[in-house]
């Protein structure tokens, strides 16, 4: 009889166990061992048979049963289900409303005039870093003395114009009278040519249009398309027929990142003969 129990054990260990509880096993063992045991009376009619005979047959006859009872959790045990995959699903196209876009602010004459003139009064007091804020951050500021601008007209960085009459470089920034070379200092020439304070009194101050004497062939439309003007015009007197004129035309761009517009040239004018 215990060589039979040694038997069955080791046919037991042997078996794969790991899709079983460890409470299936134990009540598996339980029931081959209650087996073998309920064949122990029997063995005294039988003993005209070889015991190792009988605990083969025992031992597979429990390997049957166990076999059975695998396969039987196998087919229940959840972690053997065979799932479908899901059909595949077309991706969804989010929809892009039109209303979602940021548009640009509309252009208002009245708040660039407002613009102007605070850039006016910083001119007039010398403010150059409160000048730089106003100033584009990509295009920088252009300066010229006459309505003429080419490859080589002056031109500073925004970060320049903080500290621009510091610079004691001295530049071309134009032709005058009988064609001399106007060559300053920032500093000079912001007093002998911008000449800022004789605007204060402007006769007009136009917006995104010029006056027919400084600008006659809208020739800053022609070289700045997209910007708006604001012109500080200053009229004629009687004792020179009206040709001392004067104007200051200050031009703006709107800067894509931010929608504002910003200072990109001041430009003064007069007659020439």
């Amino acid at each position: 009889m215990n060589d039979q129990h040694h038997t069955a054990d080791t046919k037991l260990d042997a078996f794969p166990t790991y899709r079983m509880s460890e409470s299936a096993q134990h009540r598996i063992h339980q029931n081959v061992m209650k087996a073998l045991e309920q064949q122990a009376p029997k063995q005294k009619l039988t003993r005209g048979i070889s015991p190792r005979i009988t605990a083969g047959l025992i031992a597979i006859a429990a390997l049957f049963i166990l076999t059975i009872l695998s396969l039987n959790m196998l087919q229940t045990s959840p972690n053997t289900a065979i799932e479908t995959p899901p059909a595949p699903t077309e991706p969804t196209v989010p929809i892009v409303s039109g209303e979602d876009e940021e548009e640009p602010e509309p252009f208002d004459p009245a708040a660039l005039e407002q613009r102007a003139n605070a850039i006016l009064q910083a001119l007039d007091r010398r403010d150059m870093a409160t000048l730089a804020g106003y100033v584009h951050e990509e295009k920088g500021l252009l300066l010229s003395p006459y309505l003429s601008v080419s490859d080589s007209t002056v031109r500073f960085s925004q970060p320049e114009i903080a500290t621009l009459l510091d610079d004691e470089a001295t530049y071309l920034w134009g032709y005058g009278e009988a064609n001399t070379d106007i060559r300053t200092t920032p500093a000079e020439y912001f007093e002998q040519h911008l000449q800022v304070e004789r605007f204060f009194e402007a006769d007009e101050v136009l917006v995104d249009t010029t006056s027919p004497e400084s600008d006659p062939t809208n020739y800053l439309s022609s070289v700045f398309p997209d910007a708006k003007v604001v012109e500080f015009y200053t009229a004629g007197t009687e004792q020179y027929s009206g040709l001392d004129w004067r104007s200051l035309h200050m031009v703006f761009e709107q800067e894509e990142a931010s929608g504002e517009w910003r200072l990109i040239a001041l430009i003064n004018n007069l007659f020439t003969p």
